[in-house]
Formats: C-alpha cells, sequence, structure tokens
C-alpha cells in the first residue's frame, strides 16, 4: 500500500522561486502526492480551514515545503499552523492533559530550501537551519505526528545553484519524499 502524501507548499512567490519551484516539479503527476500551494490557493490569505484539515486527514505523509526567511518560515505558514492545527482537531485537552486527535501517527517531514551555502549556517556566528527548525518539530510532537528525516537544500539562490545540481537535488526530494 502506498502512502497518501501531503505538501503544503508555503512559498511567498512561486513564480519567481527557482529551487522550490524546481523541486515541486518533480512531484508533478506522482501518484499519491498533493501539493497545496498555500499562496496560490489562498491569496488573500484567508485559510479555508475546513478543507486544509480535509487534506490533512487523507495524507498518512506531511510534508511542510518552505524557503527559509529570515530563520523561520514565510508568514502564510505560520498562519496555517496558527489557524489548522486547532485545538479539538489536531489536539484536546482531556483529564491527563493535551492529547493528539486527528494528526496522531501521521508522519511529519520538512523540507526547506535556505539561499546560503550550508558552511553558512553552521558557522560561528550563525544559526543552524536545523535549530530554527525546533518549533517545527515540537509542533508536530505536540499533535502526536512522527518526524522523519528533513530535506535541505542550501545554496537555493539562483545565483548559486547550477541547473545540473538543482534537477540532482529535485531527483533526491523526491525519493525522501516516497520513503
Amino acid at each position: 500500500m502506498s502512502k497518501n502524501i501531503l505538501v503544503i507548499l508555503a512559498h511567498s512567490d512561486i513564480e519567481a522561486s527557482v529551487a522550490n519551484a524546481r523541486l515541486v516539479e518533480e512531484l508533478e503527476g506522482v501518484e499519491n502526492v498533493s501539493v497545496r500551494a498555500l499562496k496560490s490557493l489562498y491569496p488573500d490569505g484567508e485559510i479555508d480551514v475546513y478543507a486544509e484539515q480535509d487534506a490533512l486527514l487523507q495524507a498518512d505523509k506531511v510534508v511542510f515545503q518552505f524557503p527559509l526567511y529570515w530563520f523561520n518560515c514565510p508568514p502564510i505558514l505560520k498562519e496555517y499552523l496558527d489557524m489548522v492545527f486547532s485545538y479539538g482537531f489536531a489536539f484536546e485537552l482531556d483529564e491527563y492533559g493535551y492529547s493528539a486527535r486527528a494528526l496522531k501517527d501521521k508522519e511529519f517531514m520538512l523540507a526547506v530550501t535556505a539561499g546560503g551555502e550550508e558552511e553558512l549556517y553552521n558557522a560561528k556566528n550563525a544559526t543552524s537551519v536545523e535549530s530554527c527548525m525546533v518549533p517545527f518539530y515540537e509542533t508536530a510532537k505536540f499533535v502526536g505526528m512522527k518526524s522523519v528525516e528533513p530535506f535541505y537544500l542550501y545554496g537555493a539562490m539562483p545565483e548559486l545553484i547550477k541547473e545540473e545540481a538543482l534537477t540532482e537535488k529535485a531527483i533526491s526530494y523526491k525519493e525522501a519524499i516516497l520513503k
């Protein structure tokens, strides 16, 4: 049985993107993979909570794909989390404290592109991408999801990444998604 994989794409301008657009392109036509481009679906920022929750219910694996902006995600992904991972859907309070609900046991994966080279994020005066992702992992854990190995693409700026390297990374991304 193959998994239903849901990719939540949070990019402020996917049409101008090089790396994120190429990663998504690699997923086109892949059976059991659906991509929800939040900015395209909700250009006014008004997220249809029930539609997004329904999409999550159909998924076995949920992937958050986004570019790293100032050591964080684009604002629409934060809005998505605040609205969609709501009390009563993603978690509830019972006599034992908080407990997971609809997302329990689903796989959770991050797919993050970073403009700078990997060394930049591990330099003495910089923050690692992994440390920036802690809130996402904690959220996934809180709602009972199982985190799987992330996919990070460094040097994602058009001036840094060559087409051949981007194609290799896109193929690796598809393989990581399908695990």
